[in-house]
C-alpha cells in the first residue's frame, strides 16, 4: 500500500487543506505534551524544576534546530524530485540523506551530554538552576539522534504528501510521554530527571515508528540504508539547499541563547515566565511553523510539476488564513492568559512576567504567521539563501543589537519583548517583495493570462 500524496492536481483549497491539517494536528500534539510536561514539572518537579527545563530546553533547541532547518531544505529537493517523477534519484537521495543525519545525531548526542554545565555556565544559568538544569540536558541530550531522525524523517514523508503518518506517530508517543511522565514525576516523585526521562523514551520511540513508516512507504519511495547513495558531488549540490534553511534554524537558535543571557539579569522569575510564555506561544508559534512546512512541500512538489498557477493560488488562501484564525486566536489566547498561566504555578513573580511577555507579543503573532507563509513558498522554490539571510538580518542581529543597547540602559523586561515584535514586520519587509520576485521571474505576467489554470480549480 503507498502513502504518498500528489499535490499537484485537485482543487486547491481542498488539497492544500487535506494535505497541512495532518501537519498542524502533529505540531498541536507536540504543543499539548509541552504544556502538559510544564503543568507537571510546575507542580510536581519542586523548586527551579520550570526554571530549569527552559533553560535546559533552549540549549537543547540550539543541538536540533540546525537539523530542523535542513531537512525542511532537504524537503523542496524530495518535493520536486518526486514532483518530476524522478523516483530513483529520490531514492538515492533518501539513503545519502539518512545516513548523514545517523552520523550527525551520533555525534550531537555524546557532544551534548559531555559539555552540558559546561554550556550552561556559558549561559550565565542562575546556580540554584544549574544543576537540575544539567541533569535534565545531559539525559535529553541522549536523545539527539532520535531527535534528529525523526524531524528529517517528517520532513521527507510531508514533502512525498504523507503528513498523516507523522500524525499518527507523534500521537503514540505523546500518549507514551504523558503516560511516563505521570508515572515518573507525580507518582515516584522523580522530579526533573523524570521528565527527562519520559521525554528521552519518547523520542526514540518516535523515531522507531517513523522508521518503519519509510521502511513501508510503497510507491517504490521506500527507505532503504544499505541501498545505492548519490555520487558526493550530487550531495554537494543537495547540501547547497540544506545548508542554508539550516543555517536559518540556527540564526534563530543562537540569537535566543544570547537573548537568553539578558533575560537570565533578571532572576528564576523572569526565566521561568518566559518558560510559561513560551507554552502559551507555540499555540499560535507551532501552528504557523507548520503550516509553512506544509507549504514548502506543496509549493515543491507543484514547482516540480510545473504548477506556478497552484503556488500563487495557495499562497493568497494561506495569507487570508492568517487573518481568518492567527489574528483572532492571538488576541482571545491574550484575554485568557490570566487564567491560562495559573494552570502551570501560582508564584506571583513568574505569572507577572509571564503577563507581560503575553501581552506585548501575541497581539502581533499574525505577522509571523504571515512571514512563515512566505518563507514556505520561497523555500518551496528552492531558494533558501535568502530566508537564511533575513532571519540572520531580522531574527538574529536586529534583537540582539536592541537588547544590548535597550535592556542596560531602560533596565526592563519589555525591552526584549519589543525586539521580537519589531523584527516580525522587518522580516515581513524584506520577504514579500523577494516572494513576488522569484514568482514574476518563474511565472512572468505575460504567460499568466494563457496558463492560469486555478479557473478550473477554485481554491
Amino acid at each position: 500500500m503507498s502513502h504518498v500524496v500528489h499535490v499537484d492536481s485537485g482543487p486547491i483549497g481542498r488539497t492544500l487543506f487535506s494535505f497541512a491539517l495532518p501537519v498542524l494536528l502533529t505540531q498541536l500534539l507536540q504543543e499539548l505534551y509541552n504544556v502538559a510536561d510544564c503543568a507537571v514539572l510546575g507542580h510536581f518537579g519542586g523548586s527551579n524544576a520550570l526554571a530549569a527545563s527552559g533553560i535546559a530546553g533552549l540549549l537543547l533547541s540550539v543541538l536540533i534546530n540546525f537539523f530542523i532547518g535542513f531537512s525542511s531544505g532537504i524537503s523542496v529537493v524530495t518535493a520536486q524530485q518526486f514532483g518530476k517523477g524522478e523516483i530513483s534519484q529520490l531514492q538515492k537521495t533518501m539513503t545519502s540523506v539518512f545516513r548523514l543525519t545517523l552520523l550527525a545525531g551520533l555525534l550531537l548526542s555524546v557532544a551534548g551530554a559531555a559539555a552540558s554545565e559546561v554550556l550552561l555556565k556559558l549561559l550565565h544559568c542562575p546556580t540554584e538552576v544549574l544543576s537540575p538544569a544539567t541533569v535534565y540536558l545531559r539525559i535529553c541530550a541522549c536523545g539527539a539522534l532520535a531527535q534528529l531522525f525523526y524531524n528529517v524523517a517528517v520532513a521527507v514523508l510531508r514533502s512525498l504528501g504523507d503528513s498523516r503518518g507523522p500524525l499518527l506517530c507523534f500521537l503514540v508517543s505523546v500518549l507514551t510521554n504523558l503516560a511516563l511522565d505521570a508515572l515518573l514525576v507525580i507518582g515516584l516523585r522523580m522530579g526533573v530527571r523524570g521528565a527527562a526521562l519520559a521525554t528521552l523514551f519518547s523520542q526514540w520511540l518516535l523515531a522507531m515508528l517513523l522508521y518503519l513508516r519509510l521502511r513501508y512507504l510503497g510507491d517504490s519511495c521506500s527507505l532503504r540504508l544499505t541501498g545505492e547513495a548519490l555520487p558526493f558531488g550530487e550531495l554537494l549540490n543537495i547540501l547547497r539547499i540544506g545548508l542554508p534553511a539550516g543555517m536559518q534554524a540556527l540564526f534563530m537558535s543562537a540569537s535566543s541563547l544570547i537573548i537568553q543571557t539578558f533575560i537570565d539579569r533578571f532572576g528564576s522569575d523572569a526565566i521561568a515566565g518566559m518558560t510559561l510564555y513560551a507554552k502559551l506561544e507555540g499555540c499560535l508559534y507551532l501552528p504557523a511553523f507548520a503550516y509553512g512546512i506544509a507549504l514548502t512541500g506543496f509549493v515543491g512538489q507543484n514547482v516540480g510539476a510545473g504548477r506556478p498557477d497552484r503556488v500563487s493560488a495557495s499562497v493568497r488562501l494561506s495569507i487570508s488564513l492568517c487573518w481568518i484564525l492567527i489574528f483572532p486566536l492571538s488576541l482571545a489566547i491574550t484575554a485568557a492568559a490570566p487564567l491560562l498561566l495559573r494552570l502551570f504555578t501560582r508564584e506571583p513573580g513568574i505569572l507577572f512576567h509571564a503577563r507581560e511577555a503575553v501581552q506585548f507579543n501575541l497581539p502581533f503573532y499574525v505577522i509571523y504567521g504571515m512571514n512563515q507563509v512566505y518563507l514556505g513558498a520561497i523555500k518551496g522554490f528552492g531558494k533558501t539563501g535568502w530566508p537564511m539571510l533575513c532571519t540572520l538580518l531580522c531574527y538574529a542581529v536586529f534583537r540582539v543589537i536592541w537588547c544590548m543597547l535597550t535592556v542596560p540602559w531602560l533596565q526592563t523586561m519589555r525591552m526584549v519583548y519589543c525586539s521580537y515584535d519589531l523584527s516580525f514586520f522587518l522580516m515581513l519587509a524584506m520577504l514579500l517583495p523577494a516572494y513576488r520576485r522569484i514568482l514574476s521571474r518563474i511565472w512572468p505576467l505575460s504567460e499568466r493570462g494563457t496558463t492560469d489554470r486555478t479557473k478550473s480549480e477554485k481554491p
